[in-house]
């Protein structure tokens, strides 16, 4: 028996009162639901809808669909950093490397023209808040477009979430980092060129994860669920 445009949407339905509110995981969930449904109505075709799609949630086990979401995130938090360090190592290759040598050789320029102790410090609070401020507002839009599509989608909210945790931790690192060394501490040139280099390699992973990953994984979604292109600002 196959499933009814109604049945398919009364699947999205038992998804979302089971705590799955992703479309791509609902998705998932309804396409196996809806090849079980059928085959078993095959099977036992005395057996209605209803009856059938208990039987099959029951298979779930007591928590239902909460561990197909657990393992869910886990595997796009795996793909995630995956795609980070495949973009991430292109800059360390040729011929992107040339551009992370002259990023640093930049940095370490103006540092020097500048020669105030002062620069360097309110340059790395100047991008944290720029970076802060990106973060947030791809974070309101994306809150923006699920309000208005009714739709959410699981590998943005971790995007948004690695990289919103990364930038939360980051200034904390800086000063655990630094705070053992601030009484004794005396800056000289390689002292300071690592420094630069450091803000330099963070600077390119902050690139990668707001800039690079959201459209590959625009990309991505695109491929998979036609519904995505279709409400894409």
């Amino acid at each position: 028996m196959k499933l009814t445009a109604q049945q398919i949407d009364q699947l999205y339905a038992f998804t979302r009162r089971h705590y799955v509110e992703w479309y791509d995981l609902q998705s998932e969930l309804v396409d196996h639901l809806a090849n079980a449904i059928e085959h078993e109505s095959e099977q036992n075709p005395n057996r209605n809808f209803e009856e059938i799609l208990n039987k099959e949630f029951q298979k779930f086990g007591v928590f239902g669909f909460m561990h197909v979401v657990e393992e869910r995130q886990k595997f796009l938090n795996k793909k995630y950093t995956r795609l980070i360090w495949s973009y991430y190592k292109e800059f360390f290759g040729l011929p992107k490397i040339i551009l992370t040598v002259a990023l640093v050789f930049g940095v370490h320029t103006i540092n020097q023209l500048i020669a105030s102790t002062d620069f360097f410090p309110t340059v790395v609070v100047f991008f944290l808040l720029v970076s802060g401020f990106f973060t947030f507002k791809k974070r309101y839009y994306f809150k923006k477009k699920a309000k208005e599509t009714r739709l959410k989608w699981l590998f943005e909210d971790i995007m948004l979430n690695r990289v919103s945790l990364m930038l939360f931790l980051l200034p904390s690192m800086i000063i655990n980092f630094f705070n053992p060394f601030r009484d004794n501490f005396v800056p000289s040139g390689w002292s300071v060129i690592l420094a630069e280099i450091a803000f330099v390699l963070v600077g390119l992973l902050v690139f990668i994860q707001l800039i690079i990953i959201p459209k590959r994984v625009a990309s991505d979604l695109e491929k998979t669920y036609p519904e995505y292109s279709l409400h894409k600002a």
